[in-house]
């Protein structure tokens, strides 16, 4: 909706002839790089895109449960369903980075009670789950399971408040033998 874009800041406009979306990430509240997405799925980034917080990081500080999606779209269908009321960030550049950016925000997740891991139901979604859950302090990560590929999938589907439920429903991750 409008009003969730307004609240991350997302916008529409031209970007070497194409109409594009631009997904803007921010670091101690200044603009410093813009994720430039057009129609057919191409990714681009404007700005210094060498280390860029979590998209939606700039919204939150801490509370009881954060949710981090593989996606920015992904995090705008999470927070929509949401109410734009609770927090919710992607990853930069999705899956195959995602352990690179968990690490790298870590210490800024642990600030939440909970932290509920919503990445893409792929193998790549699975294998980053596999590779950052473990790096969360013990108890503190759960991992959420969608029925189809991503949040917005179930959006457009029309099974929104699957979503909901899934959140609610992550189960606490556990190390293999423990």
């Amino acid at each position: 909706t409008e009003e969730t874009c307004q609240k991350f800041g997302v916008r529409v406009g031209s970007y070497k002839g194409k109409k594009v979306h631009f997904y803007p990430y921010y670091k101690d509240n200044s603009l410093v790089a813009c994720k430039v997405r057009d129609k057919d799925k191409n990714f681009s980034f404007i700005g210094d895109s060498s280390n860029p917080p979590l998209f939606g990081q700039n919204l939150w500080s801490s509370g009881k449960k954060i949710i981090v999606t593989e996606g920015e779209i992904d995090c705008l269908t999470v927070s929509q369903l949401q109410s734009n009321k609770w927090p919710v960030v992607s990853l930069p550049n999705g899956a195959q980075s995602a352990k690179k950016y968990i690490q790298k925000n870590l210490e800024w997740l642990e600030y939440f009670e909970t932290v509920v891991l919503m990445f893409d139901n792929d193998q790549p979604g699975r294998d980053a789950v596999a590779e950052c859950a473990p790096l969360f302090t013990p108890g503190r990560c759960k991992v959420a399971a969608l029925p189809l590929k991503d949040a917005n999938d179930m959006l457009m589907t029309g099974r929104g408040a699957e979503v909901i439920q899934a959140i609610w429903n992550a189960k606490p991750f556990r190390p293999d033998g423990i």
